[in-house]
Formats: C-alpha cells, structure tokens, sequence
C-alpha cells in the first residue's frame, strides 16, 4: 500500500508558483482518500472518489461534488459542519492513500499519439504535452489545435479552447494548462478524423471515408474492438457545444435497443469509460 500523504487542517500555506502544496491537490474520480478526526476513530472515512463525487461521513452525512475540490476544501467543510453541531473542535486530517492515474490523452497529427499522465502537484501545458507526444506531424493543422474538456457551467456539455501557441510559439506564456480528462486534439490539414479513447484496443485518430457514414459501432471496430473492462453499454459520444451523450453499444449490437446509432461528424470523440472505476 503506497505512504499516505497527511494533509492537516487548517490549510498550509499556499506553495510556490509551479507546484502544489498536498492540501491543494484537487480530487479526481478513482482517488482512494482517507479521513480522520483527532480522538474520534468512528468517523473515520476511507473512500474511493466515484464520478459523482460524493460520500458519507457519519454523524453529518453526504459530502457532494467533490470531484475537482481542493482535499483542504473538503476538509474544511468537514470541520465546519462537525463542529456546527456535533464537536466543539474537531481536528481533521486526510490522506491520499492512492491517486487514481490522471490522464490526458494526445490525438490526431502528432508523431506518437498517448494517453499521458499528469504529475499531481506540477503543470503541464499543452504544448508540453504534445512534446511528450513526439510533436507535430509535417501536415499537421496548428491552427486548429484545441483542447478539449467540460464546461465546468454546462454539465454535461464539452467545450473547446484554441492552444493559439501552436501556431504563434510566442504565445507559450498563454498555454492552456492541462487538466485530467482534457483531450488534445491536432487535426491534419484537409482531413475530416474522429477520435476514441479509453477503453478500446487501438485508440487514436481515424479518418471519415469520403461518401461514407462512420457510426459508433463502427469507429470503435475500426479501434480493435473493446477492452475487458470497457462500459460498453456507457459509451461516450463527446461532441464540442452540445451536452454529452452516452450510448448503450452492446444493447444496439445485440438487438435489444431499437435506436439508430449517431452518425459521426468531424471532431468528434467516443470515449470508452473503465467499468472498474
């Protein structure tokens, strides 16, 4: 079992520019996080962090929306409604026991197209993450790389933010910096390409046939097919300004949904979420 890494409260103070102090870390689904109260061992919480970001503590009950919080944040709002109510002072402290990988993933024109993880306590760019990647391609699109990521006031919904350094390297000091989950999309000149990740054999860019409609099921074939663990009835169709939408393959390809599968329009990602998580 990795050391777990205290984090005290109250919050320390903040760390130099470039990295994270632990209290800062922000909570990302998969984290395994323990929470302790000083003298008081049935309040004791080990939790996974779920996708819904949520979980109980005794006495005070549901802690929500935790995903992407600050662990000092969820500390603090621990402390406070133990002690609105229950304990006259309460000294809570948390651990990161484990971190759930943080991954971003790197598409399209680039010389080795990755799944790359981001280090919890330290940026990286976007531009970083496509050196990680081999850079660019010679017909790579650099006018129109993006990053791709929710929209934190649409649920639901993904949005996309223009890496202008691509294109005008003076720009580094603007560099988008990244988040887990962010996908990094560098298109080819003149060429219409959708993108999978997750889950799937051979994840990566592929290219919409002239003429031709490319559904779902279709593109993720074209990906080797899905992993063991792959959510293959929560397959994620993730199309820039409109709200996510997640479609049951498994039930479409073994009859039991009687829907037409989405067609594909350029830019869009199908991501294959871990069952495991």
């Amino acid at each position: 079992t990795p050391t777990p890494t205290p984090i005290p409260s109250p919050l320390p103070a903040p760390a130099a520019a470039g990295s994270q102090a632990a209290a800062d870390y922000r909570l990302t689904p998969g984290d395994l996080v323990r929470f302790e109260v000083f003298n008081q061992p049935d309040l004791t919480v080990t939790t996974r962090i779920s996708e819904n970001g949520g979980f109980a503590v005794p006495l005070i009950g549901d802690i929500t929306d935790v995903v992407g919080r600050p662990v000092a944040a969820v500390v603090g709002e621990i402390k406070q409604r133990l002690e609105k109510d229950y304990l006259r002072q309460a000294q809570v402290t948390a651990s990161i026991v484990e971190m759930a990988p943080r991954m971003i993933y790197v598409l399209g024109n680039v010389s080795n197209q990755a799944a790359i993880p981001l280090p919890p306590y330290v940026h990286t760019t976007a531009m970083q993450a496509i050196g990680q990647a081999g850079g660019f391609l010679p017909d790579a699109d650099l006018a129109g790389v993006v990053v791709i990521r929710d929209d934190p006031s649409r649920p639901g919904v993904k949005m996309s933010l223009p890496v202008a350094a691509a294109l005008h390297p003076e720009k580094l000091t603007q560099d988008v910096v990244l988040q887990p989950g962010d996908m990094l999309s560098v298109p080819r000149l003149g060429v219409q390409r959708v993108y999978v990740t997750g889950k799937v054999r051979n994840s990566g860019a592929f290219t919409i046939p002239p003429n031709e409609q490319l559904t779902v099921s279709k593109v993720i074939t074209l990906a080797g097919g899905f992993e063991q663990f792959a959510r293959r009835d929560q397959v994620q169709l993730i199309r820039v300004g409109e709200r996510m939408r997640v479609i049951n393959v498994q039930g479409i390809l073994n009859g039991e949904i009687q829907v037409p599968e989405p067609v594909l329009v350029a830019g869009d990602t199908i991501n294959i979420p871990d069952s495991r998580f």
